[in-house]
């Protein structure tokens, strides 16, 4: 199997990606939520309320950031009340991760304020181009997801 298909490379393809992230995450506006936290913070707080009791290490290797980078944000959300560290009786070099009252809240109006900018971007697509466009998605996730778990090992 070929690389190429109507002209366009494998890496061609991928450039539309960080695009497409950049405007999905990075230009919606969240200062009106008034949670005094950056989009680095925002993201592992959601990171934290979907993977709930996961270690420091688990989530810092779903950001991507650097280790260093990582730490200062989480001491930013638990300075902040957002989340609370909880290290493992078993062995206390683990460190998991959690929500506390207040991050759930803010979890809960970051994700509906996000779900109603997601609606918007797509609030001209047709019933049959949302579907398309979800299935789509869905089929690129699951290569992907493939793709990331074989690079972990």
């Amino acid at each position: 199997m070929q690389l190429c298909s109507g002209g366009l490379m494998f890496r061609d393809r991928l450039t539309i990606f960080p695009q497409f992230v950049k405007k999905i995450f990075y230009e919606h506006d969240t200062s009106k939520l008034n949670l005094d936290i950056n989009k680095t913070q925002i993201n592992i707080l959601m990171l934290i309320n979907e993977n709930n009791e996961k270690s420091m290490s688990e989530i810092s290797l779903m950001t991507g950031l650097e280790k260093s980078s990582f730490t200062r944000s989480v001491d930013c959300l638990v300075k902040n009340g957002f989340i609370t560290r909880n290290p493992q009786e078993n062995d206390r070099r683990i460190i998991k991760l959690s929500l506390t009252k207040k991050g759930i809240k803010a979890a809960n109006l970051i994700k509906n304020d996000f779900d109603g900018y997601c609606e918007s971007l797509i609030s001209d697509f047709s019933e049959k181009e949302k579907r398309e466009f979800f299935e789509s998605l869905d089929t690129t996730s699951k290569y992907m997801n493939r793709i990331l778990a074989r690079k972990q090992r």
